[in-house]
């Protein structure tokens, strides 16, 4: 087996497929999916997000690849996006953060959102549902790396923060585990 059958095996891996397959149901969800209220849109939400954490956690180390993908994901995209998770959760957009690199030169949580959080996430992802699209294996390939890589320098972190956030709404103090409307 060569060096590029196994680069191209990989992208076509289930942990691979898999990834990209949750990737795509919460990019289709965010983009355009019509949610009744707040509280369906934060339990397909948590389930998405629970999932992209899970599958992303389980994708072995992508072999290290040459080549870059061009940026998809326009600043209106990512807009449109930001501005739909805030219209579900509104007031309860804001959230407390102490797990920045900011927070240790602080005494002070810095104040983050559950709709840029997202928006990072979704990013991230939609980039790679768009190469995966194209079907050129090495792009696939570089597709994955980059976004493992992201995943465990920045946007991994932003889908807990928003997860935990989204719990708090749905079952913390202020939230029941009825009809919660934000």
């Amino acid at each position: 087996m060569t060096e590029t059958d196994h680069h191209n095996n990989f992208a076509f891996s289930a942990p691979a497929t898999e990834l990209v397959t949750v990737a795509a149901e919460y990019c289709k969800a965010l983009e355009g999916q019509d949610f009744k209220k707040p509280v369906h849109f934060n339990d397909v939400m948590r389930n998405l997000l629970s999932m992209i954490y899970l599958k992303m956690s389980l994708l072995p180390q992508v072999p290290d690849v040459q080549g870059f993908n061009e940026s998809r994901v326009t600043e209106d995209d990512y807009e449109y996006i930001r501005a739909r998770v805030k219209r579900y959760t509104g007031a309860e957009d804001d959230y407390l953060d102490v797990f920045v690199e900011d927070f240790k030169y602080s005494d002070r949580p810095i104040l983050r959102t559950i709709s840029e959080d997202m928006a990072d996430v979704y990013q991230a992802l939609r980039e790679l549902v768009e190469t995966f699209r194209g079907g050129f294996e090495e792009a696939m390939m570089a597709g994955l790396r980059e976004v493992q890589e992201e995943f465990r320098l920045h946007w991994g972190q932003r889908a807990l923060n928003a997860l935990k956030a989204l719990h708090d709404i749905r079952f913390g103090e202020t939230g029941t585990p009825e009809e919660h409307d934000f």
